[in-house]
């Protein structure tokens, strides 16, 4: 009887094994045709953006990333073109990165002072000087309203320097740095400018993600503050209202931004698109126009 048990036994873990197998192969199979369509699919949709991107003076930088296969679309994509507010998406998470060696930092009260003034996007510029805001607050505002104050509190808080040496060693960003105050307008008119591009930006947005950059949860509560972003006129602006974007804009003179992850039913997306001396209205429809592109391979 143990025998006939024992027999047994073995001949359904060997049923499982070979079940198992077989799904593992058919699994296999099945991601390898996913993934030849979507290299067709992204070769295609990369031929499409090179031809409509072909007639305009100035520079486009293009990433895009299918975040199942792992498919891009690259286009000038280590370009640096100057970051306008592109550059709050690394300067949130640098902060990430400091609470870690300060324990609750993100709920550490900053004093906003009259020097930390500055025209442009935001709030702050509403609210008297001496007001406290905590860091997480700051942050929220920074990326969802895009606010300069706010970004300049936290700038003067950190220091330049102390950014830099996190973007390079802790973010593993090639072409980002950050040389001034966002809208020192006295010296970016002597050339000293804040630059990135559209791969070192991307692969922030996929390690966000995959839940990889800083930590799961510092990742978490990223990709949520993105998912409140308030300005919804590029990537979003063709895509149907329930499609749900995480992302930030940029905006400057003669330069024009938007980087996102873009979630859809059938597959989601990371979609940078970075101009510099192409017309704002122009400029503001290209990426709208590349983001719908993309998204079109998806249906």
């Amino acid at each position: 009887m143990k025998k006939i048990k024992k027999s047994f036994l073995i001949l359904s873990a060997c049923f499982v094994l070979v079940l198992g197998g077989r799904y593992f192969l058919t699994s296999a199979k099945s991601f390898n045709v996913e993934e030849d369509i979507k290299k067709s699919q992204f070769q295609q949709l990369k031929e499409s953006i090179e031809y409509y991107v072909k007639d305009y003076s100035g520079n486009i930088s293009v990433y895009i990333k299918d975040l199942k296969t792992g498919q891009t679309v690259a286009i000038n994509e280590e370009h640096k073109i100057p970051a306008a507010s592109i550059i709050k998406i690394p300067i949130m998470a640098a902060v990430y990165h400091l609470q870690n060696e300060e324990k609750d930092l993100l709920e550490k009260s900053l004093v906003y002072e009259k020097r930390h003034r500055c025209a442009g996007s935001g709030k702050l510029k509403f609210f008297p000087c001496k007001t406290k805001f905590q860091i997480s607050n700051l942050i929220e505002l920074m990326i969802t309203e895009s606010d300069n104050i706010a970004t300049n509190i936290i700038t003067e808080y950190i220091g330049l320097d102390k950014l830099n040496q996190i973007f390079v060693s802790e973010l593993n960003l090639k072409n980002t740095n950050m040389q001034r105050y966002i809208m020192d307008l006295k010296l970016r008119d002597k050339g000293i400018e804040n630059y990135t591009s559209a791969k070192d930006i991307g692969i922030m947005l996929e390690r966000i993600y995959n839940r990889k950059l800083i930590s799961q949860t510092a990742s978490e509560e990223m990709l949520e503050i993105l998912m409140k972003q308030k300005i919804s006129d590029r990537i979003p602006k063709y895509l149907p209202k329930e499609i749900v974007v995480a992302h930030k804009t940029g905006l400057m003179r003669d330069s024009c931004h938007d980087a996102g992850i873009v979630f859809t039913s059938k597959g989601d997306f990371i979609v940078v698109v970075l101009t510099e001396q192409i017309n704002i209205t122009l400029a503001k429809n290209v990426i709208a126009e590349i983001a719908y592109k993309t998204y079109s391979v998806y249906q």
